[in-house]
């Protein structure tokens, strides 16, 4: 009898110390969930951004090959023109050398986006422009809008070039959702209402 009170005994040992250690396991799995969800929304965060250009063969403007030098370049350069024939060529561009030039990060990529709506929209309005079937009456309204663009396009790469060189420090003009502008609104309902 002794014995079978010692086995008895001993198997429910066992099974509560099992029962015991089973409870004690979700609780640190509930921990690491926890550090999972704090460092997958670190990763997410709209703002943080990083470098991901791979600028291997680019050897224009005699600049340094860096995003840093490319934005500051044409964030330069591009607003010099008044001629309005230039004011397509130039966005395009800079938009055909994105293929070396990248950033990762969600607002980042928005804004670098809407800068590429913005020369597509240029295109469109420039061909609407060297059109013959375009009345006479129309080509004042859209040279008007391509002008627009233009500012509106200057002004995004002026603000990118505060974001990526200057870390967000300096005056803007409010169009970049890096930088939480206050015309990004303005921005994007006219080139995604237009």
């Amino acid at each position: 009898m002794k014995l079978i009170k010692l086995a008895s005994t001993g198997i429910l040992s066992i099974v509560l110390l099992t029962g015991c250690t089973n409870l004690a396991a979700p609780q640190q799995k509930e921990e690491s969930k926890v550090e999972q969800v704090k460092a997958v929304a670190e990763v997410n965060d709209p703002k943080a951004w990083k470098d991901i250009s791979t600028p291997e063969g680019f050897n224009e403007y005699g600049i340094e090959p860096t995003l840093k030098a490319w934005i500051a370049f044409h964030a330069e350069d591009v607003p010099k023109t008044t001629d309005v024939n230039e004011y397509y060529p130039r966005a395009k561009r800079l938009t055909t050398e994105y293929k070396y030039f990248r950033v990762q990060g969600d607002d980042l990529q928005k804004d670098f986006e809407n800068l590429n709506v913005l020369q597509i929209w240029m295109g469109h309005l420039e061909y609407v422009l060297s059109s013959q079937n375009t009345l006479e009456s129309d080509r004042a309204k859209f040279n008007d809008d391509l002008k627009k663009s233009f500012k509106y396009f200057t002004e995004m790469l002026h603000d990118l070039d505060i974001v990526i060189n200057y870390d967000g420090k300096g005056e803007t003009f409010g169009l970049t959702r890096q930088l939480d502008g206050n015309k990004v609104k303005e921005l994007e309902s006219y080139l995604y209402v237009n």
